[in-house]
């Protein structure tokens, strides 16, 4: 691995925190469109509703999956987007007391991005970040010392 030490002690180390955050992500966006099609959108047709809901999933993932991926390549702003996504799921979610959902899955859907952003805040996560910045810089310099010889 680049900078010294094992891919499978970083992994050890950090795979957890990361897969974590992705998992948040995975489970806020759900909660929050599943109480979406039965609070916001519980007057439309079924077919829309279907609609929305597999544009809000498009959406979402891609918000995720983009920032998730900058951040493993060492982009130090992707955190921001992330934790965008999350802040986001939560907003959207909060005004929906108003419609009385069921108060479990409201909780778990409140729940669920401030976890995310509680792990984003993580020491490990930091850590993690840092990591990858430092990787992604030392790969920068071999590419250009490799231009330089050639």
């Amino acid at each position: 691995m680049i900078g010294g030490g094992s891919l499978s002690s970083f992994l050890a180390r950090y795979f957890p925190v990361f897969m974590g955050t992705i998992l948040l992500g995975c489970f806020s966006g759900s909660t929050l469109l599943s109480l979406a099609e039965t609070t916001y959108w519980r007057a439309l047709e079924p077919s829309v509703r279907g609609g929305y809901a597999g544009f809000g999933t498009l959406v979402l993932v891609l918000v995720l999956v983009l920032g998730n991926f900058m951040i493993a390549r060492g982009r130090a702003w992707a955190v921001w987007m992330v934790a965008s996504y999350f802040l986001v799921c939560l907003a959207a979610v909060l005004p929906m007391f108003a419609y009385r959902p069921h108060q479990g899955v409201y909780a778990f859907a409140v729940l669920l991005p401030l976890l995310g952003l509680l792990l984003l805040n993580s020491k490990r996560h930091r850590e993690m970040r840092a990591r990858l910045l430092e990787i992604r810089h030392e790969r920068q310099r071999i590419k250009r010392e490799a231009k330089r010889q050639n």
